[in-house]
């Protein structure tokens, strides 16, 4: 008899990953699909996503061998008690018969990063929120994530409006150029070197776009320019007031997204800095969050703390800031 099988899922705006596993913490197929939007009228593309994803995970293997399944999706927050309709959605799309469970993104990136049930997870990419975790899936407080118009202090977005406002003013002749600067006009390839030019440019875009400059920040600010170091020691400001706000000292903290699992720059300097706040809590970047939905799904096999533990050790990676 075959140790039980358990699926988790990441859906969200980019791609959608699957990832099965059994109870031993081995890894036995993976997937993907394109972006699963499960807001609005997308949702049964995004259902259609994951299940595209599930079974390339699923290979050979048939659904009726899964034993269960966590999914984790973008927009969830803002569909409070959707969770059992999408599981129902998703568990027919799946073809299983076993229990499927619907949680927001942000709980299944904390669960990628810790194996307690109550904690933070900072979740910093395009966008930025910090989010308070009870129980493994409750969302018990939130900090920011209120998009590019209203908050989202700290994030690529952010980071990236900063770098071209920066060149607004170099080019008007009243703030200084240097590497950052030279390199947002390069990027933006404006048909002449001024800042109406650019205005042009970047407002012919989604302002979310302006989150493509974050990288040439974090280049600049390595580099030494001056300008650039500044506005990464902001963000890093930013963010460490957004986790404070929900973060309790001694339960774990998990950084999550592009710009703190993927870039050295800043989420070194966050966990470093959230570890001098918060004496004795363990600060942890999260493994891949399709990973936390795995060990989401499948913890419910081990017999008890120490085995699921171990099973989340198996699944995941953890960076800890002393």
């Amino acid at each position: 008899m075959h140790p039980p099988l358990f699926l988790g899922i990441d859906a969200g705006g980019t791609h959608t990953r699957a990832l099965l596993a059994d109870s031993d913490g081995v890894v036995v197929g993976t997937g993907g699909s394109g972006p699963a939007n499960v807001v609005g009228v997308e949702s049964d593309t995004a259902l259609r996503r994951m299940a595209e994803a599930a079974a390339a995970a699923l290979g050979s293997i048939g659904p009726e061998a899964v034993d269960a399944v966590c999914a984790g999706a973008a927009g969830m927050l803002s569909l409070p008690g959707a969770g059992g309709h999408f599981g129902e959605q998703l568990r027919a799309a799946l073809g299983v018969g076993a229990p499927v469970s619907f949680v927001s993104d942000a709980v299944t990136a904390f669960a990628a990063g810790t194996d307690e049930p109550d904690g933070t997870v900072v979740v910093a990419g395009t966008g930025a929120v910090a989010l308070a975790v009870r129980g493994h899936t409750e969302v018990a407080g939130r900090s920011d994530g209120y998009g590019w118009l209203l908050g989202d202090a700290g994030s690529g977005f952010w980071l990236g409006r900063e770098a071209v406002a920066a060149t607004l003013r170099h080019l008007d002749g009243h703030g200084p150029g240097g590497w950052m600067v030279q390199a947002v006009i390069a990027s933006v390839g404006a048909p002449n070197r001024t800042s109406a030019a650019i205005v042009g440019r970047c407002m012919a875009e989604s302002p979310a776009r302006l989150a493509r400059f974050a990288p040439l920040v974090f280049d600049a600010a390595e580099g030494g320019d001056a300008q650039a170091r500044d506005l990464v020691d902001k963000a890093v400001d930013h963010l460490a007031a957004t986790a404070a706000a929900v973060a309790e000292r001694g339960r774990p903290i998990t950084l999550a997204g592009s710009l703190l699992t993927k870039t050295a720059v800043v989420s070194q300097r966050l966990g470093k800095r959230l570890a001098e706040d918060f004496p004795g809590t363990p600060v942890l970047t999260a493994a891949e969050p399709v990973r936390g939905a795995a060990w989401l799904a499948g913890r419910g096999f081990a017999p008890d703390a120490a085995a699921r533990r171990e099973l989340h050790r198996r699944l995941t990676e953890q960076v800890l800031y002393r």
